[in-house]
Parts: C-alpha cells; sequence; structure tokens
C-alpha cells in the first residue's frame, strides 16, 4: 500500500484525539501567551483540530502522488518517467514526516491538557514551545537531506525563477536549499532544548526567515553562475 504512512498517521492521531476527550476535562488551556503562561482556555474537542489537518496533509499528499505518477505513466522517455515516480515518492514521505510531527505536538497538546486548569503558570507552555521547535527542527532535517532528490517539476521543491530555468540550475538549487534547511534545523533543534518557552519560537522564526531568504538568493546566485559559465564556453 503506497499510503501506509499517511493512513496509519492520520488514522493513529483519529484515535488518539477520541480516547483523549474521554479523560480529557471540559476546558482546557489551549494558547499560550509570550510569557508561557495559558492566555485562552477552549473546549477539549479543539484536539480534533490536529487530527483534521493530518487528514488534510494525507489527502494533498495521495492527491500530488497520483498527480506524479501519472506523468510518469504519460512520459515520453524513461527519464521524465523516473524522475517524475521518484517525485511521487518523495511527496509520501515528505507529508507522512510533516504528519508524524503533528502527531508528536497533537500528543503534547493532550499531555497538558489533562493536567486541566492546575498548571497555567507557565510550565507547560514552555515545554509546548520548546517541543514544537524540536519536532519541526527534526522535520527540516528531514526535508533537508529529501530535497536534493527532488526532480524538476513545478509544484514541490525549491521552486523559484531562476531554478526552474534548466534542469542543471534546478539540480544545483536543490542541493544548495537542502543543505541550508538541514542546518536551519539543526539550530532549530537547538533553540528549542537551549531556549525555554516562546524565544525558542522567535528565534526559530527567525532562523526559518534567514533560510528561505537564503535559499532565494543562493538560486539567484546560482542561475547568474551558470550563465557565465556557458557563456564562457
Amino acid at each position: 500500500m503506497k499510503n501506509k504512512g499517511l493512513v496509519i498517521v492520520s488514522t493513529l492521531s483519529l484515535i488518539i484525539a477520541l480516547a483523549a476527550i474521554q479523560i480529557l476535562p471540559g476546558q482546557i488551556p489551549v494558547h499560550f501567551g509570550l510569557n508561557g503562561e495559558a492566555d485562552r482556555i477552549g473546549s477539549k474537542y479543539e484536539v480534533f483540530i490536529f487530527a483534521a489537518e493530518i487528514i488534510v496533509v494525507s489527502v494533498i499528499g495521495i492527491l500530488l502522488r497520483r498527480k506524479f505518477e501519472r506523468d510518469s505513466k504519460n512520459a515520453a522517455d524513461e527519464k521524465t518517467a523516473s524522475h517524475a515516480a521518484g517525485n511521487a515518492r518523495i511527496c509520501v514521505v515528505v507529508c507522512t514526516a510533516q504528519n508524524a510531527v503533528m502527531l508528536g505536538i497533537e500528543v503534547i497538546f493532550i499531555a497538558i491538557g489533562y493536567n486541566g486548569l492546575q498548571d497555567l503558570q507557565g510550565s507547560s507552555g514552555e515545554l509546548y514551545c520548546s517541543v514544537m521547535c524540536v519536532l519541526f527542527g527534526i522535520l527540516f532535517t528531514v526535508l533537508g537531506n529529501i530535497l536534493p532528490k527532488v526532480r524538476m517539476n513545478g509544484l514541490i521543491g525549491l521552486r523559484t525563477t531562476w531554478s526552474l530555468k534548466n534542469e542543471e540550475v534546478w539540480a544545483r538549487s536543490q542541493r544548495m536549499g537542502g543543505t541550508l534547511t538541514f542546518f536551519g534545523g539543526a539550530a532549530t533543534i537547538i533553540s528549542g532544548i537551549v531556549l525555554r518557552g516562546f524565544p525558542s519560537i522567535i528565534v526559530s522564526a527567525i532562523i526559518i526567515t534567514v533560510i528561505v531568504a537564503a535559499a532565494v538568493k543562493g538560486s539567484h546566485q546560482i542561475y547568474i553562475d551558470w550563465e557565465k559559465e556557458n557563456n564562457n564556453e
């Protein structure tokens, strides 16, 4: 079953949410402020938001896989077919990894909610923020390893005006973007471990912003370098 990972994580998320509402108090902390303390109390049924998000991502992953599989089947040559088939597999892996991270956050959210309204003085919020940073950092390191394997297409990967010029610029851009994403993920993990609470979120957001800006700029520079190389031949 090609979508086994997506189906398993989606089903597990829904089962966990269904089990959680049986043990959670009616009202739980659902949002935390800058100081790490809960600043909004909501219904325990909000745990289903995670399951819904995971299911949506799973559906997107399945649709993308089918799209690339059709492209592979209708490809004019073996190379194009192989590249499209590879992208189909990557879509499933990436969406499964993203859902696994969301499942981890769901479990932490439920664990904090299980404490009811007794622990609202910062420790729960700090834990939630730190765990989020670590989990998303792990996701970025996974994406960093996968990005160089993405073949040229118009849907996934580091897609810029310059990376889409040709396959050589595309491949170089993905390798560069993968490296930035991997080390950005490692930095995000460190921020989640070293910093406590909302500061770890702020630092992680800055890291992601820098990664995106550097990747776009890097892709442009790669294209410029490629043009120089070909003009000198």
